[in-house]
């Protein structure tokens, strides 16, 4: 029997988390795909919202959620019409962000961790740090992320800061200088992770950030990578926007769809990450998740480096002196 298709929702998702795959039930239950408008960064997404482009739900990372909150961009979770909310894992409900004045602004779907790395076999580097982005030994032949938080980060290690999410006046005085030796080095500057790989494959560039999946993928596939220390840690979840004119039973719905063990599945067999349910990791197989944490969330974000968010003031100020340091080299 046909089912009508009754879709009364509208998703800003990340490009690729939009397949059908990922929340079978809802469309089994209404009979198709919800409207998704996808980006490739969340700062664009926001500003989308901002700027009164109307969704029931956007898929933000925990480094968001403060600002998509103090903007006004998303409201609390009502648990209790989410079903599958009691299996989600505690520990991540637990990590900084997620529950604020005793609410909830995020449920957990994916996390796991983001790497910095090189080519073995275009470079030999003992012990490498991330001031290999800043080495003059390897100008031309590192990539950049387009995403500035990372970047930030990246620029912290490289200078020592004590908290490199939360770094001191004195701290970001040392970052211009940082993120101009960082853009004269590096060959270009990715938002896709395809380019980032053609171009490694192809020997054009051997250091950059590297999504913990393509990590793994690349090391079963033969492609050459080095994970350099420390890794950086995130999680990233479905929140329930404040502006949305379609159904938010529908959007309860697909929150708890997307909570599926089997959608859970399906995400670590794409990319390998840990999912919101507690419970997806029964139907792994054990060799495959060996060695990633994701079975065990609790130690998982005490290893490396966990990417939260900066204080709104610091990061302005960040994004100003990264803006300054590229308009620099033109």
């Amino acid at each position: 029997v046909d089912v009508a298709n009754d879709v009364d929702l509208t998703i800003l998702e990340w490009s690729g988390y939009e397949q059908a795959k990922y929340h079978l039930e809802y469309n089994a239950k209404y009979g198709g795909q919800p409207a998704v408008s996808l980006f490739a960064e969340e700062k664009d997404a926001m500003q989308r919202m901002r700027n009164g482009y109307q969704v029931d739900l956007i898929h933000l990372c925990v480094n968001s959620l403060n600002e998509a909150r103090d903007a006004g961009l998303i409201k609390p979770l009502d648990i209790s019409r989410i079903p599958r909310w009691s299996d989600i894992s505690p520990s991540l409900l637990e990590i900084e962000d997620v529950q604020v004045d005793g609410e909830y602004w995020l449920a957990p779907w994916e996390w796991g961790f983001s790497t910095v790395a090189y080519n073995p076999e275009a470079f030999e580097i003992e012990n490498a740090t991330y001031d290999i982005f800043v080495d003059p030994r390897f100008k031309g032949k590192t990539a950049l992320t387009s995403s500035l938080s990372v970047n930030h980060i990246i620029a912290g290690v490289i200078g020592r800061w004590a908290d490199p999410l939360d770094p001191t006046d004195a701290e970001m005085d040392m970052a211009p200088e940082i993120f101009t030796k960082m853009l004269e080095n590096a060959r270009f500057i990715w938002s896709d992770g395809t380019q980032l790989e053609q171009a490694w494959v192809a020997g054009d560039v051997g250091i950059s950030y590297v999504f913990g999946s393509a990590t793994r993928r690349w090391k079963r596939t033969g492609i050459p990578v080095v994970v350099v220390p420390p890794v950086m840690t995130w999680m990233c979840g479905l929140s329930l926007s404040a502006n949305g004119a379609g159904s938010e039973q529908q959007a309860y719905d697909y929150i708890n769809a997307m909570l599926a063990p089997a959608s859970g599945v399906a995400l670590f067999d794409q990319y390998n990450y840990g999912h919101g349910n507690s419970k997806t990791v029964d139907l792994l197989d054990p060799e495959q998740i060996e060695g990633l944490g994701i079975d065990d969330p609790a130690n998982f974000f005490e290893r490396g480096l966990f990417t939260g968010a900066t204080p709104p003031a610091k990061e302005s100020r960040l994004y100003q002196l990264w803006f300054e340091a590229q308009a620099g080299l033109n």
